[in-house]
């Protein structure tokens, strides 16, 4: 290249740098956006401003002013927050920006009549008619079926799957003095002891049939933590409920729709715990919150909402056409409290490791069962649930063998696994006569706790004739006893979590 070009070229990028230089002078000469935030008695200091939708935000100085960077977009909307006032917002470019906290109601007003999430042409406040993929979602969960679902109810009055009388276990039946302990997570907006379903839920009638649903769960003003396990569902937690208006608490603080607050609970655990710790009738039924709080996960600072509603990755906007923005799709958490579905989530937390060691006394077979990345024992949730490990071993000829040695399934198992080589993860209660498994009504409050422990294998071995060709190992969750699903005709009681076998030819 001749001087003549490159004296060209210096000069060009001389001059792009010169116009870059000036740019950003420019821009950090433009003025910042500016105002101020007010209620009803003067400025408000510590008020969270952001524009609507931005990861950023700022806070007001003890003047009630805040600072934002300058925003081109007209269109921008700049919303503020702070605890114990609903959201606030204005368009950015109406100027001077002057932002009026309203407070939250002082007290709950015990008289509210709840919003039903179904969706429906008259109903314009209904739950469903704006939120319309999260509404898709709950409906698919069980929540949404909590106080109707039929798995429910079969233990409930004593039923079967087809609504057959006297079918195996019935808590109406066997305790009818306790039957009201139900309500209060299963179908908390039942607002009166009054009220016929409180005590016979198969009485239940209008919202409180929606089970935990969209209107009560954002309700929840505060969830203590005081006396959990003891004091179940909605006697447990805070709710502020509005005399006249409507008041929405959510995991967003932008949503200025002059109904919504933010509340930092709806990303805590502790906002779970009051229907996920219990102790009933002196026997500890569900223990998923305690097994949190002593979990790796815990440590890590994962929280339940932390895998229970991921993001999907698909939603945008919560209310499209109603008033809501496109927003950042993994920062939508979904509202069906499986990334996925359950069998996925199980298949993710569940590891299989099978190890083969030749010796003068056969072939011994390791199998490790390994739960990871879940912040709960396996399984988890209502006491009944278990987890089976079935092993069998084949010889070269493809017949069963039996091993001289290794652990066998109990009788809890099924009549159709009991006595196959394996193992039951779950938490066994026993009646007082030493029977079992029983229902947590009838049943001592000492329980063999057998359930897979976060980030600690448990480890199994068989010895076999020398001739061992290949391992099958199952994985079998159910949902309940064998013994009392089959009774109950339940026709989903198993999900098959894995199913492989391992060839002692490919062993090291």
């Amino acid at each position: 290249m001749g001087a003549a070009r490159w004296s060209a070229l210096i000069l060009l990028l001389g001059l792009l740098a010169g116009v870059w230089v000036l740019s950003a002078a420019r821009s950090s000469r433009e003025p910042a956006l500016v105002g101020h935030v007010r209620d009803d008695t003067g400025p408000v200091a510590g008020a969270r401003v952001r524009f609507k939708g931005d990861p950023h935000s700022t806070r007001t100085d003890r003047n009630g002013r805040f600072r934002l960077p300058s925003c081109s977009e007209s269109s921008y909307r700049v919303t503020a927050w702070k605890e114990g006032y609903f959201i606030t917002g204005m368009p950015a470019d109406r100027l001077p920006l002057s932002l009026h906290l309203t407070r939250l109601p002082a007290s709950d007003y015990e008289d509210y009549t709840w919003i039903d999430p179904t969706p429906g042409s008259g109903h314009r406040l209904n739950c469903g008619n704006c939120h319309g993929e999260i509404y898709r979602e709950w409906s698919a969960s069980g929540h949404a079926r909590s106080a109707t679902g039929r798995h429910f109810l079969n233990l409930y009055d004593g039923s079967d799957w087809h609504g057959k009388p006297d079918r195996g276990w019935s808590l109406l039946a066997d305790h009818p003095d306790g039957s009201g302990v139900c309500t209060a997570c299963h179908a908390p907006s039942i607002a009166s002891f009054n009220d016929p379903a409180y005590t016979d839920l198969r009485q239940v009638r209008g919202v409180a049939a929606r089970g935990v649903h969209c209107d009560y769960c954002h309700k929840i003003a505060d969830a203590p933590t005081e006396g959990l396990g003891k004091t179940h569902g909605r006697f447990n937690l805070t709710l502020l409920r509005p005399a006249e208006g409507q008041l929405f608490f959510g995991p967003l603080d932008d949503v200025d729709r002059h109904e919504d607050t933010f509340s930092p609970l709806y990303r805590e655990s502790r906002y779970c715990a009051s229907c996920h710790e219990g102790v009933v009738f002196g026997v500890h039924v569900y223990s998923t919150y305690s097994e949190w709080l002593a979990s790796p996960a815990r440590r890590e600072g994962k929280q339940c909402q932390t895998c229970h509603m991921a993001p999907t990755g698909t939603m945008t906007n919560l209310a499209p056409g109603k008033g809501g923005i496109e927003r950042d799709p993994w920062t939508l958490g979904n509202h069906r409290f499986f990334a996925g579905t359950q069998t996925a989530m199980l298949r993710q937390c569940l590891h299989i490791t099978v190890s083969f060691t030749r010796g003068g006394n056969g072939t011994q077979a390791e199998v490790q069962v390994l739960a990871k990345e879940v912040g709960h024992r396996v399984p988890t949730g209502f006491v009944d649930r278990n987890l089976l490990l079935v092993v069998e071993g084949l010889g070269k000829d493809g017949n069963r063998l039996t091993p001289h040695a290794g652990p066998l399934l109990p009788p809890t198992a099924g009549k159709q696994l009991a006595g196959l080589l394996g193992k039951v993860y779950a938490k066994q209660l026993r009646g007082f006569d030493g029977s079992g498994p029983a229902p947590f009504w009838r049943a001592d409050g000492d329980a063999l706790d057998t359930r897979l422990v976060p980030h600690r294998p448990d480890r199994m071995a068989w010895v076999f004739p020398d001739d061992l060709n290949r391992l099958r190992v199952r994985l079998l969750y159910r949902r309940f006893w064998h013994d009392v699903a089959e009774t109950k005709g339940w026709p989903d009681n198993e999900i098959v979590v894995a199913d492989s076998w391992y060839s002692v030819v490919n062993q090291p």
